[in-house]
């Protein structure tokens, strides 16, 4: 019979006495217990310590020889990687989006169609308040902000040219001067009512915004660039009246720079760049009544990645200071405390020197992998040396003392390891390389910690230790504690089972309502004050600190162009009134003017301020639709062709010219449409939104099999894709969500 099923059986019989015995029912338990260890313990491959034990310590002769060459190498090996680490090649800290961002075939699309367009927009945020809280546009503000404005443009230019468009306050108000009153000064302007007498008639005006042919623009500056309690009340009562009454004098308590950095910078440059106007910011700040707070995504980059290494040098101190303590009352001798410290400062060393030899590319993540593996190496140290010092009282070697322990350990301790490291490497599954690479390095760490731990801290013992040393002391026990708990235990069985019951049945429900979230802003201190800065941007706008959503298109199947203009035309229009009323979209929602870059607002402008341009290519504006007026005239390629040779203003917020904004756009080969790219603007704070926002791209674009919707309308013309940072990032979401359901099976499986 095999020694399970005799214990087992023996467990069996002494259960039925047990049942027909309640007068001596905790003896009984007491000896049904007795003879099932001593069942299982009785069979030698049942347990199988005694027989490592006995084979580590006829390995102690030799493990004595070897302890100097051992502690010889692990010493050349640890100076090396510090070296490595220190001096040769000093490990980076990555933490973009893009570093998260798994691959995916929006990815693959982004990548291939963006190759004909110019990089993304990298905005860059400056929220401008008065230092006494005032009002921010009075025309004295305003001046000053444009002194301001030329020293940060120096600025920009001294770094070759870091900005590449400025959508600031002052300079739209220049631009209506240059445009309107043959390019006076705006530093000359000293009043609102000069100002606008200068730029408008104010007999054929009505209050401003209401009549601009771009009415996306002011809606953008409403909701983007102008504080929440904006007042342009007395303006337009100003020019309701012919200017007879009251003030022109607009207020509001700040107002919003975005200043749009050059995106073909590589991504350290452009950190470093925005790093450098950041303090330009913060010295005219000191140096005036304005204040600048600025923010961006390359800014929290920047900021996780140079607090990165001050966050692991935090944690691995404070990490170190529990070991010393925990060690210390463990030990309660300095040998105790230091051999183990030097065997997890060199698995330390060893984990983050390996992964820069082979060239891992660091994130934030890495910073968690140091207080890890001293959290896992300690708990090998104490059970190692509290097991060396117990032998050490009846063998005086060393050497066969620490093989005995390890001998002793050998199935727990491998066991701890084995499972740990398998629990770990389950994240080399993960869809995110940062999480694949985090679960390797705190394998690494594991091993390394095993390895010093049983290795090279014995070794320690062997060189050191001696005979004459002094018996260690006695560990600290707590005997009472642990039977006051051990008896409350048994007295209160199915208490305990029951409470133990509705925690986890609780804690299922919990789990059920958890929601992942991600963001880069995760890594940083809510008291920062780039965090400072965020905040203030979601509490002041309507839309601040926006991100950018992409949709691209390219030509179906072996197709050389995007045809079918006619089609083309409708779908880009059905994306136009969907954008509309979309809340989540600046400046959409209800009659709401979408802030969006695409084909169809381009030719939407064009045609309306230029009818002749419409007739020309057979082009009508009705009811605020672009639409096709003439079948045999009307030409989509040839008609943005002409366009991107037209280098005259279209923008009156940026002064990028109609050829800029349809490079920006649409890719072309003489005048066959190639590619096409729509540049979204929306507002999404938290990762819920995100998701929120990315759902309803896909569902308003549908299926190529949905006819109703746009990719079925276009299928057989063009592919259709949704991209950009806000896609990444949903991407990111569904890589964690995955990772943790597979890397938690595998765990389970494992263990």
């Amino acid at each position: 019979m095999s020694p399970f099923r005799l214990a087992f059986k023996n467990l069996w019989h002494l259960n039925a006495q047990i049942a027909t015995c309640y007068a001596c029912k905790n003896q009984c338990k007491n000896e049904v217990l007795t003879r099932f260890a001593l069942s299982l313990t009785a069979h030698p491959r049942l347990v199988s310590s005694p027989a490592v034990e006995d084979a580590l310590r006829g390995q102690s002769d030799r493990f004595r020889k070897f302890s100097w060459p051992i502690l010889i190498l692990s010493a050349v090996l640890t100076m090396g990687l510090v070296a490595d680490l220190a001096f040769v090649d000093t490990p980076v800290f990555h933490t973009d989006l893009a570093d998260f961002a798994p691959d995916s075939e929006s990815a693959d699309a982004h990548d291939r169609i963006s190759e004909h367009f110019s990089n993304e927009t990298r905005p860059m945020f400056v929220h401008v308040t008065r230092d006494d809280g005032g009002n921010v546009l009075d025309m004295a503000s305003l001046n000053l902000m444009d002194s301001h404005l030329d020293i940060v443009q120096n600025e920009s230019e001294m770094m070759q040219g870091v900005v590449k468009d400025w959508i600031t306050a002052p300079s739209i108000l220049q631009l209506a001067l240059d445009e309107e009153a043959d390019g006076i000064e705006l530093s000359e302007i000293e009043s609102w009512e000069e100002m606008l007498n200068l730029v408008i008639d104010v007999n054929e005006s009505d209050c401003p915004g209401d009549v601009s042919k771009q009415r996306e623009v002011a809606q953008f500056i409403l909701d983007g660039m102008l504080h929440k309690d904006f007042d342009g009340s007395e303006i337009c009562l100003w020019i309701q009246t012919n200017s007879e009454e009251g003030s022109a004098t607009v207020s509001a308590s700040s107002t919003l720079w975005i200043l749009e950095i050059d995106p073909d910078l590589p991504s350290e440059e452009r950190k470093a760049k925005q790093d450098q106007l950041r303090d330009v910011f913060q010295q005219l700040s000191d140096d005036s009544d304005l204040n600048y707070g600025v923010a961006s995504l390359d800014l929290i980059s920047h900021d996780i990645d140079e607090g990165t290494f001050d966050n692991l040098a935090t944690l691995i101190f404070l990490a170190v200071i529990v070991v010393v303590l925990l060690l210390a009352i463990s030990f309660r001798s300095v040998k105790g405390v230091v051999f183990p410290l030097v065997g997890l400062s060199s698995a330390l060393i060893w984990t983050y020197g390996i992964l820069n030899m082979f060239g891992t590319r660091f994130t934030a993540l890495e910073v968690a992998v140091a207080p890890l593996v001293l959290g896992l190496g300690i708990d090998y140290s104490i059970h190692l040396q509290r097991r060396y010092n117990s032998f050490k009282k009846d063998i005086s070697d060393s050497a066969e003392s620490w093989l005995a322990s390890c001998g002793k350990l050998s199935t727990p301790l491998g066991l701890a390891v084995i499972t740990t490291v398998a629990a770990f490497l389950a994240n080399i599954i993960s869809p995110l390389p940062p999480l694949e690479t985090f679960g390797i390095a705190l394998a690494v760490g594991v091993l390394s910690a095993f390895i010093n731990a049983t290795i090279v801290v014995g070794a320690l013992h062997v060189v050191i230790d001696s005979s004459k040393d002094k018996v260690p002391a006695e560990p600290i026990r707590m005997p009472r504690l642990s039977k006051k708990i051990v008896d409350l235990q048994r007295s209160q069985q199915a208490l305990v089972l029951i409470v133990a019951l509705i925690i986890s049945g609780l804690s299922i429900i919990g789990a059920m309502g958890l929601e992942t979230e991600f963001d880069l802003t995760d890594f940083l201190d809510d008291e920062m004050e780039i965090m400072e800065v965020r905040e203030d941007l979601d509490t002041s706008y309507e839309s601040a600190g926006w991100k950018v959503v992409y949709v691209l298109m390219e030509p179906a199947e072996s197709n050389d162009e995007i045809d079918s203009d006619y089609e083309l035309l409708k779908q880009l229009r059905v994306i136009d009134s969907s954008l509309a009323n979309n809340y989540d979209v600046v400046g959409g929602g209800g009659e709401g003017n979408p802030s969006y870059e695409g084909p169809y607002n381009v030719l939407y402008d064009a045609v309306d301020n230029d009818l002749k341009f419409g007739e020309k290519y057979g082009m009508v504006v009705t009811g605020d639709k672009l639409d096709r007026q003439n079948a045999s005239r009307f030409d989509l390629g040839a008609a943005l062709l002409n366009l991107s040779q037209n280098n005259s203003i279209a923008d009156p917020f940026t002064g990028e010219s109609w050829a800029d904004r349809v490079a920006q756009t649409v890719s072309m080969e003489d005048d066959k449409i190639q590619y096409i790219r729509l540049e979204v603007r929306v507002d999404a704070s938290t990762s819920s939104d995100s998701s929120r926002v990315v759902t309803w791209f896909e569902e308003e674009l549908g299926d190529e099999d949905d006819l109703t919707k746009v990719r079925g309308k276009l299928s057989g013309i063009a592919n259709v894709y949704v991209t950009g940072d806000l896609v990444a990032l949903q991407n990111v979401l569904d890589g964690l969500n995955s990772s943790q359901l597979s890397s938690t099976a595998i765990s389970f499986i494992v263990s």
